[in-house]
């Protein structure tokens, strides 16, 4: 990791400034500074592009809602490349050699922060300003640790506690160890920061009206903590902060009246015939992150980045909506995109924000998502279930007969699986690997998942085409959840850190 934190070193050892009203607009990347005022701390901060991103593979290639199909690979091969095909298929044998993005950026995430808190005792401002700036800094730490934790360990669980977890990186110092501490100890540090992130005390909407969302606010830190005890399945614990979210921020997008197709319509002839590929309005701007941060619903920006702009849904994934009424399938995914990304056959690809990026920050919508889940989990399944149903009504189509419209069950089982349906068609691609992992290792075993694929069999350097498929399995306790850290990383450490065991 030595090298790695030189060049994190090297790319934090400047800060950038930001647009003298960074309170009323995103901030604008420019010349560089040493930090001596919170204010500079503060354009730090306000670099967006450094802490939104997550290139994150095994998010959008690991969960059965990515469709690896051999229909799509025979009408076109360079739909699927080798490195796609082994993320989609847990592959653990050649991914560790994918000197990938991911894991460095969240790590240059982490220091950063540690960055500013470090900081904080030499800079000039109020006490009130660097008690807002720590707080920030934690979350901050915090929500990569959450990141990485769920990627490269084994689930959260008792029985796991003792696994390997992350280096716990609380200084900039080289002295600080390498080494992996474990699983436990690892998501110790993570409620710690926590807890020290709740402290702030940030409005995420502003006196204009517009949204702060690149910045930590008391309504995305109380967001973050529902998913964090979600993912420990501590339901009260879970609600209790999705509810002190949603008091603080509930505004939502309503896709009968807030949602509409793209100026720009792409146009392809297939077979003699002028097909037209009708986009969200979010794909009007392509590369304006402004209207981005806007988007109502979120509460902190972050979103999911395929640089392939080809977010494939399975055919679980699309069968799961109505595909007349629900007004997610109509905007978001998009009929036809395959012509888009050069195949000769009809398939549809999902879009949020242009073709790369998918919200993966706390939403309203995933807030009542939580609660619902949580109220259905613990008894309270018909309220559950009525606030699920607040979430349709702004994805379904308002004409919709009143029972498409809202979701019943009988019992409370069928409540928990209605309304993981709805998660599911909510979030796809950000949340599906990371839910699949907690399921499995709850105390409720009918929400159990055992992804499978079946695709041909997949080389070092080829997908054998040419060969008969296989199937792919991810059991529910698989060691293959803990992704593959690169090795890069590892050799760089002589050996300090360790890769996962299979």
């Amino acid at each position: 990791m030595k090298k790695y934190i030189l060049i994190i070193v090297m790319l934090s050892a400047v800060l950038f400034t930001a647009c003298d009203e960074f309170l009323n607009e995103p901030p604008s990347k420019t010349s560089s500074l040493v930090p001596s005022t919170v204010e500079h701390l503060e354009n730090l901060l306000n670099n967006y592009g450094t802490f939104s991103t997550e290139n994150n593979s095994d998010l959008i290639y690991g969960s059965d809602d990515y469709g690896l199909l051999t229909q799509l690979y025979d009408n076109t091969s360079g739909v699927y490349t080798v490195k796609m095909a082994n993320y989609a298929t847990w592959d653990v044998q050649y991914i560790p050699d994918d000197d990938r993005a991911y894991f460095p950026q969240e790590w240059r995430k982490i220091f950063q922060a540690n960055l500013i808190l470090e900081s904080l005792g030499s800079v000039s401002g109020t006490e009130s300003e660097k008690n807002n700036l720590r707080a920030e800094a934690h979350f901050i730490r915090a929500y990569s640790y959450y990141q990485m934790v769920n990627t490269y360990c084994l689930p959260y669980s008792e029985e796991n506690k003792d696994e390997l977890g992350l280096p716990v990186k609380a200084s900039t110092s080289f002295e600080e160890s390498g080494a992996r501490a474990t699983l436990g100890e690892t998501w110790e540090m993570i409620l710690s920061d926590l807890e020290k992130a709740l402290e702030l005390n940030r409005d995420l909407e502003l006196n204009d009206g517009k949204y702060r969302s690149w910045r930590a606010s008391t309504p995305a830190i109380n967001a973050f903590a529902a998913r964090v005890y979600l993912m420990m399945n501590d339901y009260a614990k879970a609600q209790s902060y999705a509810q002190v979210a949603l008091s603080g921020h509930n505004q939502m997008m309503d896709y009968n009246i807030d949602m509409r197709f793209s100026d720009i319509i792409e146009e392809e002839m297939i077979d003699g015939v002028l097909t037209r590929i009708w986009y969200p309005y979010t794909h009007d701007a392509q590369s304006d992150q402004t209207g981005r941060m806007q988007w109502k619903e979120l509460y902190y920006y972050r979103f999911l980045n395929h640089s392939s702009w080809n977010y494939i849904p399975s055919p679980e994934l699309l069968a799961l909506y109505d595909q007349t009424y629900d007004l997610r399938y109509k905007y978001h995914m998009v009929e036809d995109y395959s012509y888009d990304r050069g195949l000769s056959t009809s398939y549809p690809g999902y879009i949020f924000f242009f073709k790369d990026q998918i919200p993966s920050g706390p939403t309203v919508a995933e807030m009542l998502l939580v609660e619902a889940e949580c109220k259905a989990r613990t008894g309270n399944w018909q309220e559950g279930i009525n606030t699920v149903n607040e979430l349709r009504a702004k994805r379904m189509d308002n004409t919709a007969p009143a029972n498409i419209i809202n979701l019943s069950a009988a019992n409370q089982a069928e409540a928990i699986t209605e309304i993981l349906k709805e998660r599911r068609r909510e979030l796809p691609f950000t949340q599906r690997f990371f839910d699949v992992r907690r399921f499995n290792n709850n105390a409720n075993a009918s929400d159990d998942v055992v992804m499978t694929r079946t695709f041909y069999p997949i080389g070092s350097s080829v997908i054998e085409g040419s060969q008969a498929p296989i199937t792919y399995t991810l059991d529910k306790k698989s060691r293959k959840f803990a992704r593959p850290i690169p090795n890069t990383d590892i050799n760089t450490t002589e050996g300090v850190l360790k890769q996962n065991t299979y």
